[in-house]
């Protein structure tokens, strides 16, 4: 395997490394990576809404659970 191959595997690696939550995008232009891109989310447990964290209990936002992510809808 040529030595560019084994780098390009390598940075692969580590950005597969460096993630815990999240994503890692290789982009292709003409049959050659141009870029590695490594997305890290972060957790939290940190509600939105009254002093007690819970979201449909606020008369100005309301969290709608969907598919496993929050929507926010805002009030007037």
């Amino acid at each position: 395997m040529s030595n560019l191959k084994v780098d390009l595997l390598s940075e692969i690696k580590n950005a597969l490394k460096s993630v815990r939550y999240g994503s890692v995008e290789i982009f292709v232009q003409d049959n050659t990576v141009t870029q590695i891109t490594v997305r890290n989310i972060k957790k939290t447990s940190v509600g939105i809404g009254d002093e007690d964290h819970s979201p449909k209990n606020s008369s100005y936002e309301k969290g709608i659970r969907t598919s496993g992510k929050i929507r926010i809808n805002l009030h007037s």
